[in-house]
């Protein structure tokens, strides 16, 4: 395995921590969605519709469409596998 470090320039850095930041936006977001789900009642909204929800944000929001949709379909797409994974309780 090997590993490698980055030395991003300061506004290399700043670009990551912006996208970071958006991928936590919206991963916050689908936690939300989640918590209101109960045993019984309709599921929380899945990929494919959290996905769709980005777009429109997106379309609402420029600071989010100024960041990669890249970085928060991904946010999305782990969390939905996380919240597959065997042992995962709802939130």
């Amino acid at each position: 395995m090997s590993r490698y470090r980055l030395q991003p320039s300061p506004a290399q850095e700043a670009v990551l921590a912006e996208h970071c930041g958006h991928a936590r936006f919206v991963w916050n977001l689908a936690v939300e969605q989640h918590a209101h789900w109960r045993p019984g009642f309709k599921s929380g909204p899945g990929f494919a519709e959290q996905c769709r929800q980005l777009t429109e944000a997106r379309a609402e929001f420029g600071w989010l469409r100024g960041g990669s949709v890249i970085v928060q379909q991904q946010a999305l797409k782990d969390f939905a596998q996380a919240m597959a994974a065997p042992g995962c309780r709802s939130l």
